[in-house]
């Protein structure tokens, strides 16, 4: 997909579209733009000193950096800086917009739950967006912007809410909106990859490796409601057992290379390759290197299956006989 986004980076600026994507649209679903029923999926790229306007909708979104070095989102006023590997969230209301102040063009991939909040007819998008001086309320004095007025300091949402176990006491301004969810926009990769390789000598999941999810630091949860954001690491030569449930993910390669079995199709990847596993499927993924770490991130519909009651899940055991670990 690389030379098609550079292609259309020449051709299509964010002028013309506002933003610039290639979809993951599977073709099981009909000619919908979707990568699962309930996930969108897709490649975004912003050329040097390109930035795109501000707006906000209805729909939750991610942004998961892949290369390129400069690119930012400015969400609820704070600037989210990104490295390879960082997580920033749009939660769902929350004013953004994006940017590359870098010299290469900048790749992210975008996971957001618009197909369910389509399904729910509650999908709305509001680009008219406006700030009064020094962010008063008094309307007169507003006037319309197409960027946001920067209103925290660079890394707050590393300063603020990324020691595990200790929270501020002084409020989160709203940025959670009310516990919908996470106050902490930004999830640094830096941070992730250390504490996922600190547990590299640990048995982990036969299942999946070892896995972490990111999460709400102020309650433990999903940082969205309607979506789990995991990473996990199979070590040199390791290959999971089979397991399947009643979520779907879109997953992508962040280091390393490798496969995945689903069902009777083997899916080889390498770093910055997606793939997708539809709801209740069986699936194993293996590290092809001996002697060299896979990292695997992957956003999944879980929370929404999980509060519907419609969760469930079973594993295959070393002898091969199916368990329900979850049953209806």
């Amino acid at each position: 997909m690389e030379p098609q986004l550079a292609g259309a980076g020449k051709v299509l600026g964010v002028e013309d579209a506002e933003r610039r994507a290639l979809l993951f649209a599977n073709p099981g679903l009909g000619g919908k733009y979707h990568a699962t029923r309930t996930l969108l999926g897709a490649y975004s790229l912003y050329n040097p000193g390109e930035t795109a306007p501000v707006h906000r909708h209805t729909p939750c979104a991610s942004r998961f950096a892949i290369s390129g070095d400069g690119g930012f989102t400015t969400v609820n006023g704070e600037k989210c800086v990104m490295d390879r590997g960082d997580l920033i969230l749009t939660p769902a209301g929350l004013w953004h917009d994006h940017g590359n102040d870098g010299t290469d063009p900048l790749i992210w991939m975008d996971v957001l739950d618009l197909p369910y909040v389509e399904s729910l007819n509650c999908s709305y998008f509001e680009f008219d967006y406006s700030e009064a001086p020094d962010d008063q309320s008094n309307s007169a004095m507003r006037s319309e912007r197409t960027t946001q007025s920067v209103r925290y300091p660079t890394g707050y949402s590393e300063q603020v809410y990324a020691r595990g176990g200790i929270l501020p006491m002084f409020g989160d301004d709203g940025r959670s909106q009310g516990g919908r969810h996470s106050p902490k926009y930004h999830y640094r990769w830096e941070t992730t990859r250390e504490a996922l390789f600190a547990m590299k000598d640990h048995d982990g999941s036969p299942y999946e490796g070892i896995m972490f999810e990111y999460c709400d630091p102020t309650t433990g949860r999903p940082v969205m409601p309607n979506m789990s954001f995991r990473v996990q690491m199979l070590r040199g030569g390791e290959a999971t057992l089979s397991c399947r449930d009643t979520s779907s993910a879109i997953y992508c390669c962040i280091e390393g290379a490798g496969y995945t079995e689903v069902r009777d199709v083997r899916l080889e990847w390498q770093e910055n390759d997606v793939f997708v596993i539809p709801n209740w499927m069986w699936r194993r993924h293996v590290n092809g290197s001996p002697d060299r770490e896979v990292v695997l991130y992957s956003v999944s519909d879980f929370p929404i299956i999980d509060r519907a009651g419609s969760l469930r899940r079973q594993v295959k055991n070393e002898q091969g006989d199916i368990v329900d670990v979850v049953s209806f």
